[in-house]
């Protein structure tokens, strides 16, 4: 039996059996007490009829299963996978301007192969999914490291290679390509946690459909980490990591022995991590990209995109870069990176990239590359010249967002995920979750316990448990939801949890109004509830996680489960007592199912979840940054929309700001 069901049967038992000592207390007649407690041990009988249910079913599952069982729902959840990894990072790609209809630069790596026999590295010329393919499969090792330098284009080459990866697993399954899934490390912290248990649990935060026991098992994320499956981690973005952790981090990916694995790295911190720690990536190929030159730069890249008549305005610097191929500009733009941004910035028929070859406008190459990271969002939301035209994210606003976004952040955390805003006002959003808490819970605990022990015994276990949830909700930040309302789930799930809502109700209503109304009364409450714990289940869809997605889900879940708690159980007060009475009751109970984490949540579920659900912190933070203007009402909108113009990137449900060079520039003081 697990840890949460006995600790919620343990948990079930001892309120049950202090309601029999109550009842004794307070019912000195004999008979009368007896009646009682035979009512109260009936329920405790309930639930470990339950319980046995429950573990009746787990042997009867882990003794049925065919020998093949596993192999076939691996296979199963590989091949949708598989259609999950090349939909995101098409669309992706083609964001990033890296996808099908875009122009591509021409990129060059060195490729040294596993062995250490000596000879010139192999150079290999990529532009597209299709080349990088084959340079990975010429490379003679299932392992290989891709270093550069910054903004050299490793992380386009890893969507890249992930791209042409899935499209050929797509189009031939059973043949000898891996299923390709990309995860950028900067989440990842390998003092805490080690590579397969991490990557077990991005598979399933990113590819929630995995988690469908019905369709794939149980743990099947974590399975096909284990196993020897045809699977190959992209592993984007070791030097994100805090220096202190990258040695103990390679050290991690040894241990793991994973068999196909590609990671990428800056050149300096790869060599860093190697000199300090003696590690390396036992048996992989590296490659090493090689900077653009001053022919790998011309018009159809830098005017990709222009509009018609806009492309002449690049003619005279590519003229000075034709003529001085060493010089400041021309060191300037030979990252991937600064061409891209060279692009983005002087898009916009005002701006006009002549002003790169003004006479002692930028005496050297970091110059040149710092005004084009630090003019890339005034670009990409330049205020129109009419201001009827203005939108809703254009001008000086966005701006001032994403710079905050940029400072506001801590140093080592390079994602941005909606529900964890919270964190950057965390003493506020605890005393808002603290309040909150208090003025839902200890209402609807105490307005149900004054209608069996009077006014005094409800406010104080009302009180007591405002207290106790206020305490939790100060203290957690859970991530959302992430369940679906779709297909009904297993059967034991809402027989658990309408049994403990159904015992609880039989017992404490009959207390108050006999068996003839305590029974009806369970049946009410713990019937429905046990439907929408067997309704909500981790989404199925063969699709990755959004984080617009998430919010949804968050809030559809609560919606349903608020009314489910509400509607019965003021129904139940409507008719024990009064209608007002009953709707006071029901709404509080509303908000505690919607809004809350409980019992019954952590026994149905098995999760960690505690407190206040993820969009209420969401809610606090935006209440708390918008008056500061530090971010707008709508923040997950504007986050979309900096994806869509270029200046974040998406990975699964969380943003990144495009290049860590973007994110320094904006987090510089204004006018530096």
């Amino acid at each position: 039996m697990g840890s949460r069901v006995l600790a919620g049967t343990l948990a079930a038992i001892a309120l049950i059996a202090s309601a029999v000592l109550a009842v004794t207390v307070l019912r000195p007649n004999l008979e009368e007490a007896d009646q009682w407690a035979s009512v109260l041990g009936a329920g405790m009988g309930v639930i470990s009829l339950g319980v046995a249910f429950r573990a009746t079913l787990r042997e009867r599952h882990r003794a049925l299963p065919p020998p093949d069982r596993a192999a076939h729902q691996a296979a199963r959840a590989l091949e949708e996978l598989t259609e999950a990894v090349r939909a995101q990072w098409r669309a992706e790609a083609a964001t990033r301007g890296i996808g099908d209809n875009d122009r591509l630069l021409t990129l060059r790596w060195a490729m040294r192969p596993a062995t250490a026999l000596p000879g010139a590295p192999e150079v290999r010329e990529l532009s597209g999914p299709d080349q990088v393919v084959a340079a990975y499969r010429s490379a003679g090792a299932r392992r290989l490291v891709i270093v550069g330098g910054i903004g050299s284009g490793k992380s386009a080459l890893a969507v890249l290679l992930t791209r042409g990866l899935a499209e050929l697993r797509h189009a031939d399954p059973g043949g000898p390509w891996p299923t390709p899934v990309y995860f950028s490390v900067a989440s990842w912290n390998p003092q805490v946690q080690g590579l397969r248990s991490w990557l077990g649990r991005r598979l399933a935060e990113d590819y929630p459909f995995l988690r469908s026991r019905s369709r794939f098992g149980k743990d099947m994320p974590a399975r096909l980490v284990r196993g020897r499956y045809p699977l190959l981690f992209v592993l984007d973005g070791l030097d994100e990591l805090p220096a202190e952790q990258r040695v103990r981090a390679l050290r991690e990916i040894d241990r793991a022995d994973l068999t196909d694995l590609v990671v990428t790295c800056r050149s300096d911190e790869y060599d860093e991590a190697l000199r300090i720690g003696g590690v390396t990536v036992a048996g992989a190929a590296h490659a090493e990209i090689e900077p653009l030159t001053d022919a790998d730069l011309d018009l159809d890249f830098l005017s990709y995109g222009y509009a018609p008549g806009q492309a002449q305005r690049w003619a005279p610097v590519l003229e000075r870069l034709r003529r001085r191929p060493q010089g400041r500009l021309a060191q300037a733009l030979r990252s991937p990176l600064m061409a891209s941004l060279a692009r983005d910035v002087y898009k916009h028929p005002g701006r006009d990239p002549a002003e790169l070859i003004r006479p002692n406008a930028f005496p050297t190459a970091e110059a040149v590359q710092r005004h084009l990271a630090q003019a890339l969002v005034p670009a990409l939301f330049r205020t129109p010249p009419d201001d009827d035209h203005r939108g809703p994210w254009d001008g000086g606003d966005a701006e001032r967002w994403l710079r905050f976004l940029a400072r506001a952040l801590p140093p080592e955390q390079r994602e941005i995920r909606w529900w964890e805003l919270a964190g950057l006002v965390r003493t506020q959003d605890r005393i808002l979750a603290a309040i909150f808490s208090a003025v839902t819970v200890g209402p609807a605990v105490g307005l149900g316990f004054q209608l069996l022990w009077g006014r005094w015994a409800g406010l104080a276990l009302g009180a007591l448990c405002a207290l106790a949830m206020a305490a939790g909700s100060a203290r957690t930040l859970p991530p959302p939801a992430a369940l679906y309302l779709g297909k009904i789930r297993r059967l034991w799930a809402p027989v658990m949890s309408g049994l403990e809502v159904g015992a609880i109700a039989v017992t404490l209503c009959t207390i108050r109004d006999g068996p003839g109304f305590g029974v009806p009364a369970g049946i009410v409450l713990g019937v429905p509830i046990g439907f929408v714990y067997a309704w909500a289940a981790p989404d199925a869809t063969v699709r990755t996680v959004t984080p617009r997605r998430l919010l949804h889900q968050d809030i559809m879940v609560a919606t349903v489960f608020g009314i489910t708690y509400g509607v019965t159980s003021g129904a139940v007060v409507t008719m024990s007592v009064n209608p007002l009475y009953g709707a006071a009751f029901g709404v509080f109970c509303a908000m505690s199912g919607a809004f809350f984490y409980g019992t019954v949540w952590l026994l149905a579920f098995r999760v960690n979840n505690v407190g206040v659900i993820a969009w209420v912190h969401y809610t606090f933070a935006r209440l708390v940054l918008l008056p500061r203007r530090h971010l707008p009402w709508r923040t997950l909108a504007f986050l979309e929309e900096a994806h869509q113009r270029g200046a974040l990137r998406q990975v699964g449900a969380a943003y990144e700001f495009r290049h860590q060079v973007v994110r320094d520039a904006l987090a510089e003081p204004a006018g530096r």
